[in-house]
């Protein structure tokens, strides 16, 4: 007699507490920190109403209980980062640009401002530092696409849901979607992101099922968010990603001459655009001053030009109609929050110094970037490659790395630290089993016997058959 048949056990995708905090940090970071009603100042633009005592209280609050989830991270395992800055000497760069932040608070337009949301910045900056060093790229990729889907479906419920709030408040944008952040080009900022996430972690499983349908839903949101820009920078997003195929399969003298083509073609486009702008402009729903950009810059390059060296301050010069951003506000005819160019930003705000720091990091993790791609180790350099590339992008006419409670600060330094890491000395035998075996190519030893004989608290978030295949 045949023995019934056994129902099979589900699946159960965990994640573990840890990666849950991370994932609530990212999302924060993400969204700004704006929690509609309860939230910091950027956060009225989702919900359309006056500044309250509870908006000042509840942002007062969140950064701080985003504040301190960061330092209990970091002081659980302390040693992750201050290894990883002694034995990285190059990632003192992102280090002085945070110290400077804090540091100019000395001679800043509002020092207390200044001060206020320095510190949080540097701690951000830890934070993307101890990610990098504790996290596998497996675990890192898995913590980001589930703060992506997150922010998505969140997305998606908010405009149906509560269409007062999730959808743009800018006038002439009312269809557009703007969800759980800030501003429609803010929501399309992350989507652009997201599909980052998905194309570049190196696991070539793009055609599965589950990531087809993530990629929908990111494609989905970034076209209902109605943010030209980012189309745009999705588009040359989806170019890198080809590029990255190629040089996968090419050798080394196609790799090469790649790296040559690229860039010089990439030029060619760019003058392209510029000179064809009468006509590109109205398809894309500008004008030729980009929105009243240009005028903005003009003047903020005004600014710069009066204090060079050391800027006005961390975050303090855009005041409303206050000192001498009210300056700006006239001569544009409206109110500016920022410069509308990462670069004019931070010269703006830390002045050539901060500039300086800036470049130099970056060009450093291209030049590790470049020894990486000489060897044909695409698969490790394409999430790190993405992000320089976004930044580089989205800096044109946003302000990306120095915004408070932005996500993009934390994810350059975690990509800095991933590309010097990949670049370092041989890594221990254990670290080069997890390695091949598709866990982590930059763990230590610690790390991994840590791994293998540590189980931590984990809280189920899928469950199923198909939940492992669909994160």
């Amino acid at each position: 007699m045949t023995p019934p048949r056994t129902a099979r056990p589900l699946r159960v995708r965990t994640l573990p507490l840890e990666d849950l905090a991370c994932v609530a940090l990212f999302a924060f970071f993400a969204m700004q920190g704006a929690i509609p009603f309860i939230a910091p100042a950027q956060s009225l633009e989702m919900t359309g109403s006056a500044p309250t005592g509870l908006t000042t209280i509840g942002g007062i609050a969140s950064q701080a209980v985003a504040n301190t989830l960061i330092v209990a991270l970091i002081l659980r395992r302390p040693r992750l980062v201050l290894n990883r800055i002694a034995g990285l000497p190059w990632l003192i760069l992102p280090g002085l640009l945070a110290v400077l932040a804090i540091a100019s608070a000395a001679w800043s337009l509002d020092p207390l401002l200044t001060l206020r949301r320095s510190l949080p910045f540097a701690l951000a900056g830890l934070f993307g530092l101890w990610f990098a060093a504790r996290f596998s790229p497996v675990r890192q990729f898995t913590i980001l696409r589930v703060t992506m889907i997150a922010l998505a479906f969140a997305t998606v419920a908010i405009v149906v849901l509560a269409p007062s709030i999730g959808l743009d408040h800018t006038p002439g944008h009312a269809a557009d979607w703007q969800g759980v952040f800030t501003q429609k080009n803010a929501c399309g900022r992350m989507m652009v992101l997201a599909t980052a996430v998905l194309l570049c972690d190196g696991t070539r499983r793009l055609l599965r099922p589950g990531r087809l349908a993530m990629l929908a839903l990111f494609v989905f949101v970034l076209v209902m968010s109605g943010s030209r820009g980012a189309w745009m920078i999705e588009v040359a997003l989806l170019l890198l990603w080809l590029l990255l195929l190629v040089a996968r399969r090419a050798g080394q003298r196609i790799r090469l001459v790649l790296a040559v083509l690229t860039p010089l073609v990439s030029i060619g486009l760019g003058a392209v655009l510029i000179l064809g702008s009468h006509q590109l402009a109205p398809l894309l729903g500008r004008d030729l001053t980009l929105t009243g950009r240009t005028a903005i810059w003009v003047q903020v390059v005004q600014f710069i030009l009066q204090r060079p060296l050391l800027g006005y301050g961390y975050d303090a010069f855009w005041r409303g109609m206050q000192g001498p951003s009210f300056q700006v506000a006239a001569a544009v005819h409206f109110i500016v929050a920022h410069a509308h160019n990462g670069f004019l930003e931070i010269a703006l705000e830390l002045g050539a110094a901060g500039f300086l720091l800036f470049l130099l990091s970056w060009l450093r993790g291209w030049s590790k970037l470049w020894h990486l791609w000489q060897r044909g180790a695409i698969d490790r350099i394409a999430w790190p490659l993405a992000i320089l590339v976004l930044i580089a992008l989205y800096d044109l006419d946003e302000n990306t790395l120095l915004i408070n409670n932005g996500l993009f600060w934390i994810l350059y330094v975690t990509a800095l630290t991933s590309i010097e890491t990949a670049n370092g000395p041989a890594l221990g035998e254990s670290a080069q089993r997890g390695s091949r075996m598709g866990d982590c190519h930059h763990t230590t030893d610690h790390n991994v016997r840590e791994i293998l004989t540590k189980e931590p608290q984990k809280t189920r978030i899928f469950a199923g058959p198909e939940a492992q295949e669909f994160l």
